[in-house]
C-alpha cells in the first residue's frame, strides 16, 4: 500500500489528514492507516460531518470492519482491505501511540493487550474534532495547542532525555549515557558531595563503558595516584577534599564493584601520596536492601552511602566513632 498520499479520494480522509497535521502529529502517525483510523474512530464515512464525531469505544475489529466497509481496498490504495491479523498493527502502531500523544484513551481496568480492549478519543480532542469545518476551528485549535504538548514535541523531549545525563561539576561538563549505573554517579555528585564534602574537586569520573574520563589530571599526578592505568581497579568517581587533604574513592554500585579488602589494598598500593593525605573508600547504593546484599563483602574501614537516606553514612570502621557527647 502507498504510504505517501498527496490526495485521498474521500473528502473525510483529506480532512482527517489535515487535522492530524494541524496538531503536529509526526508523519509516521498520519500515514493512510492512521488517517483511516481517525475517521473510523470518529464514526465518519465519506459523507461525514465532524460535528457528529463519536466518543464511543471502538475495538480494533470494529475499526477494521468500518474501514473495509467505507474505504474499500484501503481507500483504493491497495488491492485488498485490512485483514483480521492487522489488529495488532492497529493497536501497537497507531492506537497506543495516540494514547501516548494524549488524543485517545483505552478502556480502564483492562490490560493493554486484552482482546476486549477498545479505544475512544479524549473528551478534549473530541471537542476539537467537532469544531472542524466551523468558524470556531481556528480558535479551538489555537487553544488546544496552547494546552496540549504535541506528540512531536513529546518524542523530541524523550530523545533528548535518551542522550544521557548532563551535569556541570567543578567546571567540567559531564555527559554520561542513560544507564542506572550512571544515574547513581550523577546522584553522588548532586547529593553526596554537597552533604559531605562540598569543597571537593573532581579528579576523575567516566561512563562505565568508556573508561577515559574527565577530571583534574594535573592534580592527580601531584597527588601520586596511578590507578588510572589499571582499568580493573579504577573506581567510578575520585574526588579530592583539599581542606581536609582527603582523597575520596567512590563506587556507584549497580550489580558489582563494592570495595572489598583486596580491591582497597590494591588501590592503596598504587597511591604514592604526600604525607598527611587521608583516604576514604565509599560504596554508594540506591537503597539499604541492595547494600545489605553485599554488606559482608565490603571492607572494614570503608564507608557506605545510600541515596534513600542521603544525609547519613554507614561507617564500617569500628571504634573510630565509638563514643560521642551526650
Amino acid at each position: 500500500m502507498k504510504q505517501k498520499v498527496e490526495h485521498y479520494q474521500y473528502a473525510v480522509l483529506e480532512e482527517a489528514a489535515s487535522i492530524l497535521a494541524s496538531i503536529d502529529m509526526p508523519a509516521h502517525l498520519r500515514n493512510p492507516r492512521c488517517v483511516m483510523t481517525l475517521a473510523a474512530c470518529a464514526g465518519l464515512s465519506k459523507q461525514g460531518d465532524w460535528k457528529h464525531t463519536s466518543e464511543n469505544y471502538k475495538g480494533t475489529h470494529e475499526i477494521i470492519e468500518f474501514i473495509n466497509k467505507h474505504f474499500p481496498n484501503k481507500a483504493s490504495l491497495d488491492t485488498q482491505g485490512y485483514q483480521e491479523n492487522s489488529r495488532e498493527t492497529f493497536r501497537d502502531e497507531t492506537l497506543k501511540k495516540w494514547i501516548s500523544a494524549g488524543i485517545m484513551e483505552d478502556k480502564p481496568g483492562l490490560s493493554t493487550n486484552s482482546k476486549d480492549n477498545a479505544y475512544r478519543f479524549t473528551s478534549q480532542f473530541a471537542a476539537l474534532l467537532r469544531s472542524y469545518g466551523t468558524k470556531s476551528w481556528d480558535d479551538a485549535l489555537k487553544e488546544y495547542r496552547k494546552t496540549h504538548t504535541s506528540y512531536a514535541d513529546i518524542l523530541k523531549q524523550a530523545k533528548e532525555l535518551q542522550r544521557g545525563y548532563e551535569i556541570n561539576f567543578d567546571d567540567y561538563e559531564i555527559n554520561l549515557k542513560q544507564t542506572a549505573h550512571n544515574k547513581l554517579q550523577i546522584e553522588v555528585l548532586k547529593t553526596f558531595v554537597p552533604n559531605f564534602t562540598e569543597e571537593a574537586v573532581l579528579l576523575y569520573i567516566a561512563d562505565a563503558k568508556e573508561r577515559k574520563g574527565k577530571g583534574n589530571e594535573k592534580l592527580r599526578k601531584e597527588l601520586g595516584i596511578d590507578i588510572f592505568d589499571k582499568s580493573t581497579l579504577m573506581p567510578d568517581i575520585v574526588l579530592y577534599d583539599k581542606p581536609r587533604k582527603r582523597i575520596l574513592f567512590i563506587e556507584a554500585y549497580n550489580s558489582t564493584g563494592e570495595f572489598t579488602v583486596d580491591r582497597v589494598n590494591s588501590i592503596k598500593a598504587l597511591c604514592h601520596c604526600p604525607p598527611g593525605t587521608e583516604v576514604a573508600f565509599i560504596t554508594a547504593f540506591w537503597d539499604l536492601k541492595t547494600a545489605l546484599r553485599v554488606f559482608s563483602k565490603i571492607a572494614w574501614d570503608t564507608d557506605i552511602w545510600i541515596v534513600e537516606d542521603e544525609t547519613h553514612m554507614i561507617h564500617k570502621n569500628g571504634d573510630r566513632f565509638l563514643g560521642r557527647p551526650l
